[in-house]
């Protein structure tokens, strides 16, 4: 009964975003991963529980077998239109997410024995033993996002992810796990730009490959709820001919008008960033003032 009432409050505290205080880390963290596999491992949310080993690619949805890929009806277009790959719904003022975050692009990091196993690109190296696993990330993303007034929320501040892709995926900030700087770490990313933490979360600090290489086209949405594009805005026209590599603030972000939002709207785009060394989807700062965002 204890143990039933424990796992029932631990629940409660992972809706709520909130840290449960534990005398044993070990036994929270257990308790946590099978609450999470009671919101998470079910049709209702994200699907059958996705095993790298085993993954295979749904043609029809192009997400991974068993994996639920859901967006509802009361979702604006620009959503409801572009993301899969993940469950997707409102909830009062917010939209919230619920991904297994599993690649549906092929990458070293399913394992040897996967059939969606790929080798390293040429001088490329592996990131230890890490490997892609099933995940439970719920984002709680403000539906009206506003600029944020005073201090800016740092990118850094301990997010289990910073935003959520179009096909449903981790988005990192500009950092790397010390003692590495991100320029040394991108010798890690997969063939798509991609690579999973000690723990199994596959997620992106550069443009994925498969959404956008050097385009204008929709990458995710960051969890302050501003949209993220590549590199280049459409400026508002469906022709690729007149995209061109805007100039942004410190943040990534300006505001103009695009295909999505013709009224116009600030967004982040991919590019260059001086803390990472390389080109990154998002500086060391949120243009907005972040949702919460939970595994």
């Amino acid at each position: 009964m204890l143990a039933t009432t424990s796992l029932l409050v631990l629940f409660v505290l992972l809706l709520t975003n909130c840290k449960p205080k534990s005398d044993s880390d070990e036994d929270t963290l257990l308790l946590l991963a099978v609450a999470a596999s009671r919101i998470c491992a079910n049709s209702a949310y994200t699907g059958t529980t996705v095993v790298a080993s085993t993954a295979t690619l749904d043609t029809n949805t192009d997400c991974i077998t068993g994996m639920t890929s859901s967006m509802s009806a009361d979702l604006p277009a620009w959503i409801r239109n572009n993301f899969k790959c993940a469950v997707g719904s409102v909830s009062g003022s917010n939209y919230v997410f619920r991904s297994q975050n599993i690649p549906n692009n092929k990458s070293y990091y399913f394992g040897s024995t996967s059939p969606r196993y790929e080798a390293l690109g040429s001088g490329q190296k592996a990131a230890g033993t890490n490997q892609i696993s099933s995940q439970c990330l719920v984002y709680t993303i403000p539906s009206s996002p506003a600029a944020k007034s005073g201090t800016l929320t740092g990118t850094q501040s301990g997010y289990a992810s910073v935003g959520i892709t179009v096909n449903g995926l981790a988005i990192f900030n500009n950092a790397a796990a010390a003692p590495d700087t991100l320029s040394t770490e991108a010798q890690t990313f997969d063939q798509y730009n991609g690579h999973p933490q000690n723990s199994g979360v596959y997620h992106h600090h550069s443009q994925p490959l498969n959404i956008s290489n050097n385009t204008s086209a929709l990458i995710g949405v960051l969890i302050d709820g501003f949209p993220l594009y590549g590199q280049k805005c459409d400026n508002n026209t469906a022709s690729t001919a007149d995209d061109t590599i805007p100039t942004v603030d410190s943040n990534h972000g300006h505001t103009a008008a695009t295909l999505l939002f013709p009224s116009g709207i600030y967004h982040y785009h991919y590019g260059s960033d001086a803390t990472a060394g390389i080109p990154t989807l998002i500086g060391s700062y949120f243009y907005g003032t972040p949702g919460t965002v939970s595994n």
